[in-house]
């Protein structure tokens, strides 16, 4: 591919998805088996660990813009991707060596196991929360970024079902492990000899984008707190708390109930279902059929309000037909009866996972169109986002029973559901437009660039 086609913008966010996907897109593969891929007992442990990993991202995101983040990072910002994709390996590793050093299904939960979990995915915190930073942006305008990541997840899922089709072991084997290091490690190469620096990229007819300069860290972390000020924030917390519950919930019931071939095989078609609900959910806010964009708004929020209920109506009637012994756990093979439904429930929560989530995005979205301040609510909603995560890990960690871990989630949830509608309604408007030009600064940056290309092309 040629340097100008590579700069191009479109290409430039496809390419920022496809690292997304080889680093978080493969976590999320190994999250989905449940106990990141060990046997049932761990799961308690693990989701302790997840709970501080998340917390820890709440503390990192949303005190601080994405702006801000970028501000400490502008002497990087031509090598800073490609250092950020090293931090999702060496925690999968130490995943790794803390699964293999386990022994039996009963096996007790010791703080010192403990301790080595919350060290893996605090590092993976780390990397994550600069991962955001760098690409935050785009997600609010970009839906198909979440395809490309969703991808990547699905390559991961994929391969763990391949290798655990005939498994009869309590945990993946460490060639999933490996496989997904070595996916992990090919990102580092993706961005090194991909991205390339913003002052550079250059759209299909040789303009440049415009580059809004950074105001320093003080003024970006004020800026951040005057969000907090508007109300329509204010009402679209709780959506945003509740966007990405469904992986908690479908992660622990997987590790708890079925075997590791059938783990395998859930995990894969959540992934498989995200890709499906990102294309269906692009298509029904980008249907300009629907004239009105707040009718467009309130249809969607609608629809969607019909899958996520049914899904957490028809995933409480199953666990009150499948009773379980926390020390006895059942593991379903899926020939068994109760997978059936089960596996229905999985394929809807799939798209749940991000129907939901790119909804929250989108009517945020509608709320200004300048990039400054989107990637400032684009920070916020990565941080209210993590601490919902971190309070359903919480739920589990805590030892609730499973039907009431699932009536927090679906309450908060569906709470959310009714806020997304009134705001729809209420203050989606035709467009955010205004006529206001560009500030002078980005005016003269862009200006500058072109003269730069000019005294090259010369």
């Amino acid at each position: 591919m040629s340097y100008r086609r590579l700069s191009d913008p479109l290409v430039q966010n496809v390419l920022a998805g496809v690292i997304l996907g080889l680093g978080p897109g493969i976590y999320v593969a190994i999250t989905l088996l449940g106990a990141g891929g060990g046997p049932a007992n761990y799961t308690r442990m693990v989701n302790v660990a997840n709970a501080v990993l998340y917390a820890y991202v709440v503390v990192s995101d949303s005190p601080r813009s994405l702006s801000a983040w970028l501000a400490l990072l502008e002497s990087l910002q031509s090598c800073s991707p490609t250092l950020r994709t090293n931090g999702f390996l060496l925690p999968q590793e130490l995943f790794w060596v803390s699964r293999q050093t386990s022994s039996g299904l009963r096996q007790p939960i010791s703080p010192s196991r403990i301790r080595r979990n919350v060290l893996e995915d605090l590092l993976s915190a780390c990397n994550g929360v600069c991962s955001a930073s760098s690409v935050g942006y785009s997600f609010f305008h970009h839906i198909r970024d979440h395809e490309t990541e969703h991808d990547q997840g699905t390559l991961g899922s994929l391969v763990a079902f391949g290798i655990n089709f005939n498994a009869s072991q309590l945990q993946v084997p460490m060639s999933v492990y490996i496989v997904f290091i070595i996916l992990m490690a090919s990102a580092f190469f993706v961005a090194a000899f991909s991205i390339v620096p913003p002052a550079k990229v250059r759209r299909r007819d040789g303009t440049p984008i415009a580059h809004y300069p950074h105001e320093g860290l003080w003024e970006e972390l004020k800026r951040q707190r005057l969000l907090l000020k508007d109300w329509r924030l204010l009402a679209m917390f709780i959506p945003m708390f509740a966007s990405e519950v469904p992986i908690i919930v479908l992660s622990s019931l997987n590790s708890l109930y079925f075997n590791i071939r059938t783990r395998s095989l859930n995990s894969l078609m959540f992934n498989v279902m995200q890709i499906v609900g990102a294309i269906w959910i692009g298509l029904m806010l980008d249907n300009w059929k629907i004239a009105s964009r707040r009718t467009r708004g309130v249809v969607t929020v609608t629809a969607v309000a019909v899958i996520v209920i049914a899904g957490w109506i028809g995933l409480t009637v199953w666990l009150y037909r499948n009773p379980m012994d926390l020390l006895d756990p059942p593991l379903f093979d899926w020939t068994d009866g109760p997978f059936g439904g089960f596996f229905v429930l999985n394929l809807i929560f799939g798209m749940n996972m991000v129907i939901y989530q790119v909804t929250v995005q989108w009517i945020i979205a509608t709320f200004t169109n300048d990039p400054e301040h989107l990637a400032r609510l684009a920070g916020l909603v990565k941080g209210v986002l993590a601490g919902g995560v971190a309070a359903a890990f919480g739920t589990e960690a805590a030892g609730l029973t499973q039907l009431n871990v699932v009536a927090y989630n679906f309450t908060i949830q569906a709470v959310g559901l009714v806020l997304m509608a009134i705001m729809a309604w209420t203050c989606v408007t035709t467009t955010s437009c205004t006529t206001k030009s560009p500030p002078a600064e980005v005016q003269a940056s862009v200006g500058k660039d072109m003269e730069k290309d000019d005294d090259q092309a010369s």
